[in-house]
């Protein structure tokens, strides 16, 4: 987990500790949790805040881990914004989940568009781990309506009950 997106303002976002704590009981839960999902610190323990050196620390330190880079569908869309963001697209595999109001937008935007020709059917999906980067798959799921902003005002809301 990210100490600290540089993108987004911290007002209003909760402390480290108490994120970690809210992502790991979703993890944990036995209705949408997964006991494979290790909700970590990592990048305030690599020192880095930048998924582009936060993807190059992890491989040094794992090299022999394949990873696959996992993001909404609104990071798609911005990532054009982020350091150094082809890098990121050609460290790792990269799978791209649904975002409400996002994804058709998202389709259409810079980045996939420039890393077209390395989009993968959704059908390989599974073994996208294994794929030489750049390579990334956009998969069709269920669009969730919950949103981090949400999340936290009904959160801060409940917390002034």
């Amino acid at each position: 987990m990210s100490p600290q997106n540089p993108l987004k303002s911290e007002t209003g976002m909760a402390p480290l500790a108490e994120r970690m704590a809210a992502a790991g009981a979703f993890a944990g839960d036995p209705e949408f949790g997964d006991p494979r999902i290790k909700v970590t610190d990592i990048e305030r323990e690599l020192g880095t805040r930048h998924t582009v050196d936060t993807l190059a620390a992890l491989r040094r330190r794992f090299p022999a881990i394949r990873f696959v880079w996992l993001m909404g569908a609104d990071n798609l869309l911005q990532i054009p914004r982020w350091k150094n963001w082809r890098a990121v697209f050609r460290a790792v595999p990269v799978a791209i989940f649904p975002r409400p109001t996002y994804s058709m937008r998202a389709l259409a935007g810079k980045a996939a568009r420039r890393f077209a020709r390395h989009r993968i059917r959704e059908f390989r999906a599974p073994s996208l781990a294994d794929m030489r980067p750049p390579a990334w798959v956009f998969l069709h799921a269920e669009n969730d309506p919950q949103s981090a902003t949400r999340i936290r005002a009904r959160r801060d809301a409940d917390a002034h009950d």
